[in-house]
Formats: C-alpha cells, structure tokens, sequence
C-alpha cells in the first residue's frame, strides 16, 4: 500500500521526517514523500519557471487524488496544529474517500497519571 506522507516543511529535513519514514516502511507501506529527491527538484523547477505557490500546492494535491496514492498518513505540529497545506492534502484525501491516519504525536504531554484517569472517569461517570 503507497501512502502520502503530509508534513509541515518545517518538519522536512529533520529526524522527525527520518524516523516517521522508517516506522511507516517497516510497516509495510510504500511512502511517498512530498519531500523526497525527486519531488524537491520538480518543485524547484516550478519555482524557476514563475509558479506560484498556489500552483506547486495544486500540483501535491493532484498527487494526493491519484491512483497512484492509496491513503495518506500526516504528522501534526508539536502542538498538534496542522498547516495550512497539510490539511489541504487531508481534505482531498477525505473527499477521495481514501483513508487518513495521523502519527501520533505529543503523547507524553496527553498521557494521563492512573489518578487522573480515575477522576476523568468518574467525572464522565465511567465509575
């Protein structure tokens, strides 16, 4: 299965990106990467010739809608805040009805103590 790998350009070039790629190819899934060699170069091409952002944006969202992309999986911001191209690329997705998976991030800061999810349950009355 070919998944699109959305991220932030923030997050390009980074460990992030490096670790989010293997944990999904020893998954199983084939990734592509918006920022791989390939896709870089084309972009730069498209910068070159006067495209404008919007155009190159256009471009990945042709990508996402293609057969050639079976779902797409998205990394969020550290605060779990998408930009604004990523969740252009989720949207076309969705309205492909391909699925969307989110990696998981922030866990540590969402993760609640044995005591706080005792209470949180009690609260929604769970217990």
């Amino acid at each position: 299965m070919k998944v699109y790998y959305a991220h932030c350009m923030a997050i390009y070039n980074t460990q992030q990106e490096v670790r989010d790629i293997a944990m999904l190819e020893a998954m199983g899934f084939e990734v592509l990467n918006p920022n791989c060699p390939e896709l870089s170069q084309t972009v730069r091409g498209m910068r070159a010739s006067g495209k404008t952002s919007t155009e190159i944006m256009d471009f990945f969202m042709k990508i996402v809608a293609s057969d050639d992309v079976d779902a797409l999986v998205f990394r969020a911001l550290p605060d779990c805040s998408l930009s604004a191209g990523v969740a252009k690329e989720i949207k076309v997705a969705e309205e492909c009805g391909k699925p969307v998976l989110e990696l998981p991030s922030g866990n540590t800061r969402r993760t609640l103590s044995v005591q706080a999810t005792r209470e949180y349950l009690r609260e929604i009355g769970q217990r």
